[in-house]
């Protein structure tokens, strides 16, 4: 995706929990007695609504300190500020397009763990479930979110230094013309880092890159919440298959048991 292009996100309108798929979902889990898996898809749920809604807001707050940067007078710390909020914005558009992405799979799946159950009864409802679970997305998604914070840090100091070297230069340059004009040259005084549009800019990218540290941390624990679910499913399965087979080494002995019965007793 080039950047300064609009992300174009396929949007599935309003939070997951009232879409009929997922509601229809939960309803069938719920009259199957599927209270863990209820549980997970709720969580996955909610979790995709409240990404979907951070990302918006962080957004709203790069555009607001865009439009600030706007009415100042041109210059090259205004031009510089206003290409890294477009850069940053650019990141979390992508990061926004592929949680709308995730969204719609999200839907989808669940769609088709209820049509699953009618064509192949409960154990095809949990193995549809069990893929809702988007495993390679979420890690996807961290990994998209780690980047961007770390951009957003990158970007925070990058405007740090350009401020620096453009406080030294601009005092550099009006002592060069106290000596041409034959006058006593001023001590460089230190910049002060919380005043100016570069403070702004990095206030937003700070709030920006918090927001989205956030998100990571919970995307984290998400996944390590999947993880045991899927460890206990697979737990679960294994003493199933296990008791299935003791079922079947059983079954030929209690019948050469009664054969030997009806033998004695002929």
């Amino acid at each position: 995706m080039e950047e300064g292009k609009t992300v174009g996100i396929q949007e599935t309108r309003g939070p997951l929990r009232e879409q009929d798929s997922i509601r229809a979902l939960l309803e069938l889990l719920e009259q199957q007695g599927m209270e863990q898996e209820k549980g997970d898809v709720i969580r996955m749920a909610d979790h995709i609504d409240s990404m979907e809604m951070q990302l918006g807001t962080v957004l709203k707050e790069l555009g607001e300190v865009k439009k600030q940067l706007g009415v100042m007078q041109e210059n090259k710390v205004k031009l510089f500020a206003v290409n890294t909020i477009q850069k940053a914005e650019h990141q979390v558009q992508t990061l926004r397009f592929q949680v709308g992405e995730w969204k719609r799979k999200f839907v989808e799946r669940a769609e088709q763990a209820v049509f699953d159950f009618k064509e192949k009864g409960k154990d095809a409802l949990a193995s549809a479930v069990k893929g809702m679970h988007l495993t390679q997305g979420l890690q996807k998604l961290q990994s998209s979110l780690h980047t961007v914070m770390l951009s957003m840090d990158q970007k925070i100091n990058r405007l740090g230094s350009m401020a620096e070297e453009l406080h030294a230069a601009k005092g550099h340059l009006k002592n060069a013309f106290l000596e041409m004009n034959g006058k006593d040259t001023a001590k460089i005084t230190e910049r002060n880092p919380e005043q100016g549009i570069i403070f702004q800019t990095q206030k937003v990218l700070f709030q920006s890159m918090r927001s989205i540290h956030k998100l990571e941390q919970k995307t984290e624990r998400l996944q390590q919440q999947i993880g045991k679910l899927e460890e206990r499913q697979a737990k679960q399965a294994s003493l199933k298959d296990t008791l299935q087979e003791l079922r079947q080494e059983t079954a030929p002995r209690q019948l050469g048991k009664e054969e030997k019965q009806k033998a004695a007793i002929r």
